[in-house]
């Protein structure tokens, strides 16, 4: 039998709340209201395998700190070791990474978006994300109740893989810190 998948968006990191473009910056920690983000998420996966009548079983993170942070908590609350997986990791933005977000959207505006293997500003390319969230989705053991704690882009790119179409044929999609959304037959949005 296939098992839920979670896609959980990490907490509200340091750099989320200074207006600072992450990407795979490795250092910003959990705000205290990431912190709390991340409790919730983990209620509201507990709430969801409770009510399905499932347990979780893995919870496999990105290796950037902030998700390692969120991981942390979800982990605890299960009782189940994490693990590490570079793929889950946000989309490089090269030299965007460290510049205020006003700065990093008119940067964005002025760019050409149609072309999705184009790599962002020396960073990786929205397709480069498509085919690492897709390589960890595909390759997930289903038989096993599994959270998957991640990023923006990178969840987003997921979704669009689940709805088979590339990052370019996708509407955007907001994806708030500490965001839950089950995978299963389709794709639900917990607790919002």
């Amino acid at each position: 039998m296939s098992r839920p998948v979670y896609l959980v968006r990490h907490g509200q990191s340091q750099w989320n709340l200074a207006r600072l473009t992450q990407g795979q910056t490795p250092h910003p920690r959990l705000t205290d209201l990431g912190r709390r983000q991340a409790a919730a998420a983990a209620r509201t996966i507990a709430s969801d395998v409770s009510r399905l009548g499932l347990r979780v079983e893995r919870v496999v993170t990105s290796d950037l700190t902030r998700a390692v942070e969120t991981a942390d908590v979800v982990a605890a609350c299960f009782g189940v070791t994490l693990t590490c997986d570079v793929r889950l990791r946000e989309q490089h933005l090269g030299a965007l990474q460290g510049r205020r977000y006003e700065e990093t959207w008119a940067v964005a505006g002025a760019t050409d978006w149609s072309d999705p293997t184009q790599p962002v500003y020396g960073g990786e390319s929205p397709m480069d994300v498509y085919h690492r969230m897709r390589a960890v989705l595909d390759g997930l053991d289903r038989s096993a109740v599994t959270v998957l704690v991640s990023h923006g882009d990178a969840i987003r790119a997921a979704l669009a893989h689940l709805d088979g179409v590339t990052p370019d044929q996708t509407q955007w999609l907001d994806v708030p810190n500490g965001a839950v959304a089950r995978v299963g037959d389709d794709v639900t949005w917990l607790g919002q």
